[in-house]
């Protein structure tokens, strides 16, 4: 810090993620002739941040349907440490999400995806989650369904 603090807490706000941090307190008092007089070291206490927070899910997921293939669009999210997205479909929309098939094998970094693996005339459902640089994984997107021209 570098002003005095007179209360009892500080919040770090220059941390980053992965980082290995060591904070110590020392109490500053006023001695002679008004002069601050620092005590000796608190204990050392090490901290190293980890990142638990999901981002958010996915938004405002579309699709565009032409003959022979399915093209999904979606808004990427804000957050910095988006390492990038699944993407999920199921013929059957009451099928629990672990069950749906991903249909990507590395994230995605791009916020739309073609699906050219359908049938014409069959209904298809989607739903999408965002992953973050320190694998943490959103809550699904809505779900968006189209039938195949």
């Amino acid at each position: 810090n570098s002003a005095l603090i007179s209360g009892t807490e500080f919040t770090d706000t220059t941390f980053k993620f992965g980082g290995e941090y060591r904070y110590l307190v020392r109490a500053v008092s006023l001695g002679s002739e008004g002069a601050q007089v620092e005590s000796l070291n608190s204990n050392i206490i090490s901290v190293m941040p980890r990142d638990t927070f999901r981002p958010a899910a996915p938004t405002k997921v579309s699709i565009a349907p032409a003959p022979g293939r399915l093209s999904i669009f979606f808004v990427a999210n804000e957050e910095p440490d988006i390492a990038g997205y699944n993407i999920y479909r199921s013929t059957d929309s009451n099928l629990p999400y672990e069950r749906w098939t991903k249909l990507n094998q590395t994230l995605l970094t791009r916020t739309s995806f073609q699906d050219d693996r359908v049938e014409s005339g069959q209904r298809y459902f989607y739903y999408i989650v965002a992953v973050d640089t320190a694998g943490n994984v959103s809550f699904a997107s809505e779900v968006v369904s189209e039938t195949v021209p």
